[in-house]
């Protein structure tokens, strides 16, 4: 598969909610940063199993899924830049509406690295935030 190919399936497994899938596209040893560190919950560096956390809290507090639109993809060899936009309806009926920019490496066809730029305060008020009554 060719670069963009593997971006384009690894983000169609998330929208589709094959998260179990998502391994297919990322190396066993793969990192994952999210931008502000230490100012929320979901900042810096994640595990694999932080991941499926995150995963199963996407589960709950958004039962009818995330639909990922890739606005764009760029990339020069193994290094790819993905512009993006997430949006879902949390249970109480609150809009997750973020863009995103997703800078990742690749190597041997999986994802080894990614670094995701977000709206920190709209993502932990929408993920970690209480639920509205």
């Amino acid at each position: 598969m060719e670069v963009k190919e593997i971006v384009n399936a690894y983000y169609q497994a998330i929208t589709e909610g094959r998260f179990s899938d998502v391994t297919k596209y990322k190396s066993s040893d793969a990192t994952y940063w999210i931008s502000g560190q230490g100012s929320w919950p979901l900042g810096g560096w994640r595990t694999p199993q932080d991941m499926m956390n995150t995963f199963s809290l996407l589960r709950k507090r958004f039962p009818d899924g995330l639909k990922i639109t890739i606005r764009s993809i760029i990339s020069e060899g193994n290094n790819v830049v993905v512009h993006l936009n997430n949006h879902a309806t949390r249970i109480d009926g609150k809009i997750y509406d973020n863009e995103i920019v997703v800078l990742m490496k690749l190597e041997a066809g999986l994802i080894v690295e990614e670094r995701e730029f977000l709206d920190t305060i709209h993502v932990n008020d929408l993920f970690c935030g209480e639920l509205e009554k």
